[in-house]
């Protein structure tokens, strides 16, 4: 899932993954035929403050509906909950179900609300995309499904509301056999967001007028990432010969028609004017337009990413075949797991429990100067520790600053260790240098062999916690600002695992102290 979304006991790579937890799937949770994607790949960009106090999440009383209710019942534009409406004219609440319903239903599935804010107040959509709990749309959830999306929720804050590509991985399957939804992809495609600014990169949009070339930015799609030697030669073609003078076998291949080529820095797509460009072709060659090789420096990252098109935006049915050559080992069309492999840590809990709100935001009617006005009261308090009672997170013992790293990804107010969306509970695995008790039984779960997936997670309390995602990153300080970067995310040595074998379950602090 880089997001990438898949007992889901995870990306994007937004990827999730979930293993069996000892109960049967719920009737209702089995999606739609049709509408689960193979893998999910999802973007964390949703601010800590806009998690832990909006005017739905941190509402009693719509946080008890939306345990209760179906989305499309409780926001249906004319016949919704009228309350539900008022408290959209909060900007926090309105990004809040944003991103709820991006990891609830599946890209097929939409839910219709009214967005009463001025100056254009009107019906909008928000749409699924990780579909962790696609009946949610029709039906009230279950509570493996708000444990699921409070987890996805989780996973995607951070304080300054950054875009970053995740991968998602835990363990769960809609039906006893199915597979795991929490699926790695085999080939990860690249972001269609810049990286930093958040920004949707022109180049994947559908071209409204016809147009052609390589110097287009509109009609493109992600083919795959690479990695290379720094500032060695690499060519990636898609047809075309290493050289004009001596043709020889080309490099890659193309069918149904002619095709343009575009190679950029890191793990997502780039504008032709994009500095992150680092060469586009059509065909250099007499006779070999459509049959495009790209030279190009491998930069100071060793990532790059390839996006290929058709020559002209009105022809369809291009099938390019990607292949890079080098002076030096290089390699191309990289798995999930290659391309996201910094293990954050695992996030778990039940947001939607009214009763274990530690603060309360609303939007309340005024009139002002003979006008009516709404004004959202509750948002600007300070709560130490988390402002969800019921929401975890352990954070991979592979950090060097473990626990600054963790608060400043789920608290508002890091340095203070207030408004925060959890409650970092420790390390996940339990450690012996330096000596450290763990929260998870395991390290990775049994569905996906391999993905890294912690499961079986305890809290504050040892209750054992099942419906967990865990979260990889590309470069460790991914989530985190440049100024921020020489303090909480650095990688230490590995720290060795205490066997599973020798542990006692729920683990304890105490039998990890000397």
């Amino acid at each position: 899932m880089a997001l990438r979304l898949p007992c889901l006991v995870a990306v994007p790579t937004l990827l999730l993954a979930v293993a069996g937890c000892g109960t049967a799937p719920h009737e209702e949770d089995v999606p739609p035929l049709g509408t689960q994607s193979s893998e999910i790949r999802i973007a964390n960009a949703l601010t800590t403050k806009a998690l832990v106090l909006n005017a739905i999440a941190t509402n009693h009383e719509a946080n008890g509906l939306l345990a209760t209710s179906s989305l499309l019942q409780m926001f249906d534009p004319v016949f919704g909950d009228a309350n539900t409406r008022r408290r959209l004219h909060d900007a926090n609440a309105q990004k809040f179900m944003e991103y709820l319903v991006s990891c609830a239903l599946t890209p097929s599935q939409s839910v219709e609300y009214f967005d009463p804010r001025t100056p254009n107040p009107g019906v909008r959509k928000w749409w699924g995309k990780a579909g962790l709990c696609p009946s949610w749309a029709t039906s009230a959830p279950s509570e493996d499904c708000l444990e699921r999306v409070s987890a996805c929720l989780l996973a995607r804050n951070n304080k300054e509301g950054r875009r970053v590509e995740l991968s998602i991985r835990g363990e769960h399957r809609f039906t006893l056999t199915g597979p795991n939804i929490y699926a790695l992809e085999a080939k990860t495609i690249p972001a269609d967001h810049a990286p930093v600014t958040g920004a949707r990169v022109a180049s994947f949009e559908p071209c409204v007028t016809g147009t052609s070339g390589s110097q287009r930015d509109c009609g493109w799609t992600g083919d795959g990432i690479g990695t290379c030697v720094p500032a060695t030669t690499v060519w990636a073609g898609a047809g075309g010969p290493l050289s004009c003078a001596s043709p020889g076998t080309p490099l890659g291949s193309s069918v149904n028609g002619p095709a343009v080529l575009r190679v950029c820095e890191g793990v997502a797509g780039c504008d032709h004017l994009d500095a992150r460009n680092l060469g586009e072709a059509s065909g250099m060659c007499l006779g070999t337009l459509g049959r495009p090789v790209a030279m190009f420096t491998c930069p100071a990252s060793g990532y790059f990413s390839v996006m290929t098109a058709p020559i002209s935006s009105t022809m369809t049915g291009l099938v390019a075949t990607v292949k890079t050559i080098s002076e030096e080992p290089t390699a191309y069309g990289l798995s999930e797991q290659q391309v996201y492999g910094v293990r954050e840590g695992a996030f778990y809990g039940n947001i939607f429990l009214p009763d274990e709100l530690a603060a309360e935001v609303d939007v309340e009617e005024r009139v002002v100067n003979d006008r009516k006005v709404f004004a959202v009261v509750g948002a600007d308090v300070t709560v130490d520790g988390s402002i969800y009672k019921k929401m975890f997170s352990c954070f991979d013992p592979g950090w060097s600053q473990g626990a600054a790293y963790a608060a400043g990804r789920v608290c508002a107010l890091p340095s203070l260790e207030a408004n925060c969306a959890s409650t970092v509970t420790g390390p996940c695995f339990p450690t012996t240098s330096p000596v450290a008790a763990g929260q998870c039984a395991i390290q990775d779960g049994p569905i996906t062999p391999g993905d890294g997936d912690y499961e079986l997670c305890t809290d504050d309390a040892e209750r054992v916690w099942t419906q967990i995602v865990t979260t990889f990153l590309h470069s460790p300080c991914d989530t985190v600002t440049q100024s921020e970067r020489s303090k909480i995310c650095g990688r230490a040595v590995r720290a060795e695992p205490v066997p599973t074998e020798q542990l006692p379950w729920p683990p304890r602090k105490k039998d990890f102290l000397p």
